[in-house]
């Protein structure tokens, strides 16, 4: 199965329940469905700059993790929204999980 029929498997409200099940406790109640699915946007946005998307970038995809935690917190200043930078790896790698679940990269 391809990354892009892979991605039509994606359900933004199960990433939610998910990356909120993987979160530490003091975080579930910190963060909203709405600031979840920022993040996941984020990520969305990332991938699409960095061309994962695009059919010649091949099969073996290789992530940098820390890499787009950044990129999620800069995006996060930019939109002026009230995610604490020391909770983003945590918010992001609720997200990555997810994915991996489903085989996306």
């Amino acid at each position: 199965m391809s990354q892009e029929e892979d991605l039509f498997t994606y359900d933004e409200d199960e990433a939610v329940r998910y990356i909120l099940n993987v979160l530490p406790q003091e975080l579930k109640e910190k963060y909203s469905h709405d600031d979840i699915v920022y993040i996941t946007d984020v990520v969305y946005d990332y991938y699409e700059q960095k061309g994962l998307f695009d059919e010649q970038a091949g099969d073996e995809v290789e992530l940098d993790e820390e890499d787009i935690i950044e990129f999620a917190r800069k995006c996060a200043r930019k939109d002026r929204m009230k995610i604490d930078d020391e909770d983003m790896p945590f918010l992001v790698r609720g997200e990555l999980d997810y994915e991996e679940s489903l085989g996306v990269f």
